[in-house]
């Protein structure tokens, strides 16, 4: 006790008044109007981040497409001939586990017979799951859909695009069928990603 305060001024409390006691929680309006900002906040939010992963899944295919053609082009440089045994007219591959066979060599010891020297020419991301990545030996696209190539077997520097309906110079082309997973939409989803 302080020697300049009395006996009794050290024995009264002080209590505040039951407005200002309640003043220190919040009240279930209030905690309901915050929520309610958050969840209006986060809705808005959503377009935005599903828009910013729509995009970079359509920069990854890109990016795999470029990767397939260019490994499809150095194994002609290296070989002479396309990574396929037809030889007749262009090749549509839309199961790309043979293809992936040839150009990944996943055993090295016994190379694929089409592929002898064991050249990897192209190593794709692998993944645990058939949706975006190597996974089981199939290249599949962002949204789990193989890739589908076409080849120039017949060798007459054109490939008659079944895909997009065109005919298009050069030697093969890789298609990305895109979020839909469909063909029926050929070219008209804007997520069909081709390196023409």
């Amino acid at each position: 006790m302080n020697s300049s305060q009395s006996p009794a001024a050290s024995a009264v409390t002080f209590s505040l008044p039951a407005f200002q006691r309640r003043a220190a929680a919040f009240t279930l309006i209030e905690l309901l109007v915050v929520i309610t900002i958050i969840a209006i906040l986060a809705g808005l939010a959503f377009p935005a981040v599903n828009g910013a992963i729509n995009s970079a899944r359509k920069a990854q295919a890109r990016n795999d497409v470029i990767q397939i053609a260019a490994a499809v082009k150095a194994y002609q440089a290296e070989y002479g001939r396309m990574p396929h045994t037809q030889t007749s007219s262009d090749t549509w591959i839309s199961d790309n586990r043979q293809i992936m066979e040839i150009l990944t060599v996943p055993n090295p010891n016994s190379p694929h017979a089409l592929n002898p020297k064991g050249i990897k020419f192209l190593e794709p991301k692998s993944s645990t799951r058939a949706k975006g990545g190597f996974f089981d030996g199939v290249f599949y696209d962002p949204w789990g859909v193989p890739y589908a190539l076409e080849l120039d077997t017949d060798y007459n520097g054109r490939i008659n695009n079944a895909y997009f309906g065109r005919n298009n110079f050069g030697t093969v082309s890789v298609i990305c069928i895109g979020a839909d997973g469909s063909e029926k939409n050929r070219g008209q989803d804007a997520t069909d990603i081709t390196n023409f």
